[in-house]
């Protein structure tokens, strides 16, 4: 499930389509699966990664800005070395 949702969410940022990324990732904070734990920080650094690699300056900064509203201080600290490299690849 989760490398689906990563998939359709590269295929947006590939065609540059922020508004739908957005909506889709708003409606995913919404899903509730009992049995089943959605892995959000690997979820998020591969899609902010990969905003990154694809040099999508506008939808890397979104991703950048919901990160403080999803990840509690102890994920914030496991996760924050990933954005020096997503400037590095940004900037290459």
């Amino acid at each position: 499930m989760d490398k689906q949702i990563i998939d359709v969410c590269k295929d947006y940022i590939e065609t540059e389509q922020i508004d739908e990324l957005q909506e889709y990732v708003i409606n995913l904070k919404k899903i509730q699966i009992t049995d089943y734990r959605l892995p959000i920080e690997y979820m998020y650094q591969q899609i902010y990664l990969h905003a990154c690699l694809k040099k999508k300056h506008v939808i890397a900064e979104w991703i950048e800005s919901i990160f403080p509203l999803i990840f509690d201080n102890i994920q914030q600290i496991g996760l924050r070395q990933m954005f020096l490299y997503g400037k590095f690849l940004l900037r290459k």
